[in-house]
């Protein structure tokens, strides 16, 4: 079953000293995901779900519960609320 993420840059970059993008931490970790919304009030990026997550994640990575139409205008359209809301995973 797929998962939300949340990568949180203050955590990542200043706590762990990771200092690559959300998305190439996301790619070496063999993370997939639908779709990624950046937030820049928030420093961080939403990955949408996401499958192949390893069972241990960095401190700077958390899985998050949230409603996607809930953020239509905060970085997500209606178009894609809806096929975040809709998706099926593949396996």
């Amino acid at each position: 079953m797929s998962k939300h993420l949340n990568f949180d840059y203050m955590e990542a970059q200043v706590r762990c000293g990771e200092l690559r993008h959300a998305q190439e931490v996301m790619a070496e970790l063999g993370i997939t995901y639908q779709h990624s919304t950046p937030q820049s009030l928030g420093d961080c990026w939403w990955f949408w779900n996401c499958e192949n997550i390893p069972e241990k994640l960095p401190k700077f990575i958390t899985v998050f519960d949230r409603d996607p139409m809930k953020y239509i205008h905060w970085g997500l359209s209606k178009e894609d609320a809806e096929k975040i809301r809709d998706y099926k995973s593949i396996k």
